[in-house]
């Protein structure tokens, strides 16, 4: 038998799930027959837990915790049911494996996985960059990654237990995001897999998935856009009320003779999506004789675009030739303009706006303040140097869209209050919402014969409102039924929301975009918010001393009053904190915009 040398290997970590005895016993004595001295093997054992998903990622995080604490260079993290292929060129295999990682810099190096899309290295045929793999049996993590890795692991975990998708956020899916970013290597051919004998595990027969023909695995070739001529730019437009997010951009890029735009109608796949075929956005561009292509007509391929912006960062409610990693595995440079001005704290959010997939792999994202950026530096894995302050697009042509008139035009007329409550979560997590506990004040807000109430919600509180709790749905019909009797109150379901900010003199709010977006206007807010909600986040703490609040019943008809009688006693400091949060001037956020690709593709 061929000698393996595992000099380069500081530690082994066996990861004994549910304290495997029987496994313990026999994986240690497989590492033992190849070679691998008892001092360097080390276990831990890990409690069983509520989620096998929640479970193994917390063994992982355990393994790379222990190798941080003692200090050591590197440590090879091993699950209990993974065997090494018992063969002579497998073991040739693992030493040329070892001797090119002691040669070269890396962050992680897979033993075994169950490769997806691999780079392979010309010179070598034993060696691949892996760009997306899943099973995390067998690899070795270096020292100067673990607090890297740590990370993702951490941010994954909270996810799941939050209750999101095993299918997002298991630990072998979540490191995607590090996989693009950092330099993961992989053995190829895999030295082993997990058993296959029930015997010893209760998973399926999975050698096929860890023996993939390299033909199979390779990334697809990039695309090859010329370096000169115009700049191709596609805008995938997926969600109807962010068109203002694309429309600035889009008229100072068509305006410039550098560029080559073309509008793509993707559908928004989101929970209960109805609209498939993006029909809504279809209408939307046909109203204003723009030009565009159907997502079931275009082909990447044959495009080739050096840039794709990007509406969203949800990548699973888009169709998959049309997602993040996609764009990025064939080489197109994406943009990212954030789809909402973001305001909240949860950790949930702060994943959502700052660090999945397409915020991680994008090229350029643009922010609205240097608050805005400096959030992504703590947030995002992939840090902030591709975050650029412009403002937002949102604020271009904002007097025109909205049609605000002077100052005094609703002195002494009755009052339009425009209500926009944000959608309701099932179960009893926290939220932003304050539709439930304020249900009973702006009951009382309509039956008042002085104002005019305008009902917005935010789209998914009707979306989802079969799965939330019966008290939502009872109060949900409760503002349905009094409307019916009610001429003073309106509901606005559009795809836009330019007459309900045109026709409303405040904005009485839970946390969301519509806090910022209002706020041009120079008409009065109130934040809704509860002690049993989550508050703002850093880039809108601004918000407690500069706003309106309420934080009880008593707070919102203090805000109605003062509304009704012409009283705004917190202009002045709204309008204090206008230009610093907003960056709006008189170069349009769309034409920064367009420089900046222009100087980093052309300049």
């Amino acid at each position: 038998m061929t000698m393996i040398n595992w000099q380069v290997i500081d530690k082994f970590i066996l990861i004994i799930l549910d304290g495997d005895q029987g496994r313990w016993a026999f994986l240690a004595d497989q590492l033992r027959a190849l070679g691998v001295p008892d001092d360097k093997i080390v276990r831990i054992e890990t409690p069983s837990g509520e989620s096998s998903a929640c479970h193994r990622t917390q063994a992982h995080i355990n393994a790379v915790e222990m190798a941080q604490t003692q200090g050591w260079h590197n440590a090879f993290i091993i699950e209990d049911d993974f065997c090494f292929n018992e063969c002579e060129s497998n073991y040739e295999n693992i030493n040329r494996f070892l001797n090119a990682l002691s040669k070269i810099k890396w962050s992680v190096a897979l033993f075994a996985a169950n490769y997806y899309k691999v780079t392979p290295v010309k010179t070598v045929d034993y060696l691949v960059r892996v760009n997306v793999a899943g099973s995390a049996c067998a690899y070795v993590v270096n020292k100067d990654y673990y607090t890297s890795l740590l990370t993702n692991y951490r941010c994954g975990l909270q996810a799941l237990l939050q209750g999101k998708s095993e299918q997002e956020y298991a630990l072998d899916v979540n490191w995607h995001t590090s996989m693009h970013r950092d330099l993961w290597l992989g053995i190829f051919p895999t030295s082993g897999s997990p058993f296959t004998d029930k015997s010893m595990s209760e998973k399926s027969d999975c050698r096929s998935q860890f023996n993939k023909p390299l033909h199979e695995i390779i990334s697809p070739a990039k695309l090859s856009p010329s370096p000169s001529g115009p700049i191709k730019v596609d805008f995938y437009f997926q969600w109807p009320p962010g068109w203002t997010n694309f429309e600035s951009v889009i008229d100072a890029m068509r305006s410039n003779p550098a560029f080559d735009c073309r509008i793509v109608v993707v559908p928004y796949l989101n929970f209960n999506a109805t609209d498939l075929k993006g029909d809504i956005q279809r209408g939307i561009l046909k109203e204003r004789s723009l030009d565009y292509i159907g997502f079931e007509d275009y082909s990447l391929e044959s495009r080739q675009p050096d840039v794709v912006f990007l509406q969203n960062p949800y990548d699973e409610a888009r169709p998959e030739a049309f997602r993040s990693e996609y764009l990025y595995q064939r080489g197109v440079k994406i943009a990212y303009i954030p789809y909402a001005l973001d305001t909240g704290i949860g950790e949930e959010t702060m994943v959502y706006q700052y660090n999945l997939l397409c915020q991680n792999l994008a090229t350029w994202i643009f922010s609205r303040s240097e608050r805005h950026r400096k959030e992504f530096a703590s947030q995002c894995h992939a840090g902030n140097k591709h975050v650029y302050v412009t403002g937002h697009p949102k604020f271009d042509y904002y007097d025109r869209r909205y049609g605000f008139d002077e100052e005094n035009k609703t002195k002494g007329k009755v009052k339009t209050f425009l209500w926009t409550p944000h959608f309701i979560l099932p179960g009893n997590r926290k939220m932003y919402s304050t539709f439930n506990i304020y249900h009973a004040a702006i009951i009382k807000l309509i039956e008042r014969d002085d104002v005019h109430v305008i009902i917005r919600p935010h789209p998914l509180l009707k979306q989802w409102l079969n799965v939330a709790s019966q008290k939502t749905q009872d109060n949900y019909k409760k503002l349905v039924d009094i409307s019916k009797t009610r001429s003073n109150v309106s509901w606005d379901f559009s795809h836009d929301y330019k007459s309900s900010f045109s026709q409303s003199d405040a904005l009485i709010a839970d946390m969301g975009s519509f806090l910022l977006e209002y706020l041009p206007s120079k008409k009065p807010i109130l934040y809704l918010t509860h002690k049993t909600c989550y508050g703002l986040n850093k880039t809108a703490d601004f918000i407690y001393d500069s706003y309106d609040v309420a934080r009880n019943e008593k707070d919102i008809a203090r805000f109605v009053e003062n509304i009704v009688n012409d009283r705004d006693p917190m202009r002045l400091k709204r309008e204090e904190v206008l230009q610093a949060e907003l960056q709006i001037d008189d170069v349009t956020v769309g034409e920064k915009i367009t420089n900046i690709i222009y100087q980093s593709l052309r300049g």
